[in-house]
């Protein structure tokens, strides 16, 4: 008798362990679920439905706008890409991307920039190191270095 009583004793804690186990599980995945936030909607709208409204679907990436922070972003773009294409050896397309971020440079100038000393002194940088690109010179990828810092630094003192 005694190992019944045993059995029917185990059974039963079992039992509540089991019970006790799907209650904290239960707790913890209705803490653990996300409520949506009072100001957002519950269900999903189309984008056929938002097209009457007056908010752009998707906002313009920042090289795309005709402002000063997109001409900035196209020059960085231009002396990276500049970078990329003398790393490959490809001098003439890394000159030809480093004239487009001069090209880019006028049209930021045109704007009449804060930093306009600074623009200054990136194109000019642009024009000594064009010849060093175009000739596939050791020291044109310092050079396209000192271009990306100095675009980097007219990027932290524009944004």
């Amino acid at each position: 008798m005694h190992t019944e009583v045993g059995l029917k004793t185990l059974h039963k804690f079992l039992r509540q362990i089991l019970g006790f186990s799907t209650l904290v599980l239960v707790i913890l995945a209705i803490g653990c679920s996300k409520q949506p936030a009072s100001n957002q909607a519950t269900e999903s709208v189309s984008p056929a439905a938002n097209a009457n409204h007056n908010e752009p679907a998707a906002a313009t990436p920042p090289f795309a706008q005709a402002n000063i922070k997109g001409d900035i972003e196209r020059i960085s773009m231009a002396i990276s890409m500049a970078k990329d294409s003398a790393k490959a050896n490809k001098w003439q397309e890394a000159a030809s991307r480093l004239r487009g971020a001069k090209s880019e440079i006028d049209t930021a100038l045109g704007r009449k920039p804060r930093l306009q000393e600074e623009f200054e002194a990136l194109k000019v940088a642009i024009d000594r190191t064009i010849p060093l690109v175009e000739n596939g010179a050791k020291e044109s990828d310092a050079k396209l270095a000192e271009l990306q810092t100095r675009i980097g630094a007219i990027k932290t003192n524009t944004y």
